[in-house]
């Protein structure tokens, strides 16, 4: 089964994210022995299993593809002195409440902190000072998260605190947040393997690292401008050639800066090696793949291959730089594909509507009715909103009157994320995408205007259209 696309701003498994130092010349590494010029350059070098091994239930965190330079495993941060506070990591908080941030929060809010967290949470001290706005501390700002079911920390696909987990945070907070003695922290939770730290070893399969870079083709400087969307265009490096997509991992550069992103497949021609800031308007692409803290690509399973003959990839990166200085990053997506196509091929087709004009908020649904005569296998579902989207599901119904649910998942533009949906689909099915959003919702490509896309990676590819469809593989209601 394929191991779906996670998406974006995640407090995810416990591993110290100390930003990558190799500044070698990048490099392109075919699994069939060769290494060559990468045409899309921003990488570094080697293949490199990168990565470390966190001790929580979300696993390794993303193997780098960085060689040398790769992430270090730690007990949930690096050591240091925070803001005048003493000791390391966790040595002056209480073991179980150590337990629920190392496993819980410990990847971003670490020391020094990473994915453009605001603040560490690390020692005592740190749930005493003020928040930015200096109307709460930092200790209350942490309870309202952990419990906002709109923005919840900690963040998928990282798991929302358990009952305990959260009595046992909020208690030790609303208790004055003292300090008190802990030598080991205890590990939640298991570390399943992660199979896409490295690259297929099938000899017909070549990689390619899709990544920040500027015009000259060197890592992309990083201003500390707050939440920055930038955007970078690529060719397709196979050239013309018609390939399939069977594999992608997270090539993380600079873990302090980047925040997470999302790599589309154009269907408009796209003019290589420029790039902009953007603002989440994509109308001519679809999403191929994305991540964010605690996710870790995708395998497709043998014998299928993700079409992506689009005319373009367009990394849509974004960035939340608190260090106080423009940095450089090269983070993005390394993909395998391959000549030799598979037996089956899968494509991302568009469940939703367009038609959404809602003065004070609401629902918008659209039903896809396939013209397949044939059965349509679906293996993932990615939800794509804007910033007022608050839920997504996707409901199949039957040709017997029966209903199923694919999908039924809250959003957050910050946090959107991909999820195995194994279904299939027969002849006289239908589904029906119902998106809610939490405040006056107009169509449109902006993200101040809304969207409601569920992105469905399925095959035979074109499986899930309609003549109604405004795109290739479009089975969008009106």
């Amino acid at each position: 089964m394929i191991r779906s696309s996670r998406l974006l701003f995640v407090l995810g498994a416990v591993a110290s994210c100390n930003p990558v130092t190799d500044a070698g010349a990048p490099e392109m590494t075919g699994t069939g022995g060769t290494t060559m010029p990468l045409p899309a350059t921003g990488g570094a070098k080697g293949q490199g299993t990168g990565g470390s091994q966190g001790a929580s239930t979300g696993g390794k965190s993303p193997g780098t593809g960085l060689g040398s330079g790769g992430i270090m495993a730690s007990s949930g941060g690096s050591q240091g002195s925070s803001g005048g506070s003493s000791g390391t990591a966790y040595s002056d908080i209480p073991c179980d409440v150590a337990a629920v941030l190392k496993n819980s929060c410990g990847m971003c809010h670490s020391d020094p902190i990473n994915f453009g967290a605001p603040m560490p949470l690390v020692r005592a001290a740190d749930f005493g000072k003020k928040s930015k706005d200096g109307s709460r501390t930092i200790g209350q700002a942490v309870i309202a998260r952990i419990n906002d079911d709109v923005r919840p920390m900690p963040q998928a696909p990282t798991p929302r605190l358990t009952a305990a987990q959260n009595s046992t945070l909020t208690n030790w907070i609303q208790g004055g947040a003292k300090a008190g003695t802990c030598q080991s922290v205890p590990t939640e939770g298991g570390t399943p393997t992660d199979v896409t730290t490295t690259d297929p070893t099938d000899p017909d399969v070549t990689c390619y690292n899709i990544t920040a870079r500027n015009p000259a083709k060197q890592k992309f400087t990083v201003p500390t401008t707050p939440d920055l969307y930038h955007c970078f265009s690529y060719a397709p490096p196979w050239g013309t050639d018609k390939v399939h997509l069977v594999s992608w991992r997270p090539l993380i550069d600079n873990s302090q800066v980047i925040h997470h992103w999302i790599l589309y497949n154009d269907t408009s021609a796209v003019t290589d090696a420029t790039d902009a800031d953007c603002t989440g308007a994509h109308p001519n692409a679809q999403m191929t793949a994305g991540w964010a803290p605690g996710g870790r690509g995708s395998v497709l399973p043998n014998g299928i291959g993700q079409d992506v003959s689009g005319l373009g990839f367009t990394l849509e990166a974004h960035y939340n730089n608190t260090t106080g200085a423009a940095t450089p990053d090269a983070s993005g997506a390394r993909v395998c594909v391959t000549k030799n196509l598979r037996k089956i091929e899968a494509g991302i087709h568009w469940l939703g509507t367009e038609l959404i004009l809602l003065p004070i908020g609401g629902d918008a649904s659209g039903i896809c009715k396939p013209t397949a005569t044939g059965p349509i296998t679906i293996l993932s579902s990615t939800p794509h909103m804007h910033l007022l989207g608050r839920h997504m599901k996707t409901v199949i119904n039957r040709a017997n009157g029966m209903s199923e649910m694919l999908i039924d998942k809250p959003f957050d533009f910050q946090t959107q994320i991909g999820y195995e949906t194994p279904a299939v689909i027969m002849p006289g099915d239908s589904l029906t995408t119902t998106c809610t959003y939490g405040g006056a919702a107009i169509y449109g490509e902006g993200t101040k205007n809304e969207m409601c896309y569920n992105f469905v990676l399925a095959y035979p590819n074109g499986g899930l259209s309609s003549p109604s469809g405004l795109r290739k593989n479009g089975c969008t209601g009106l």
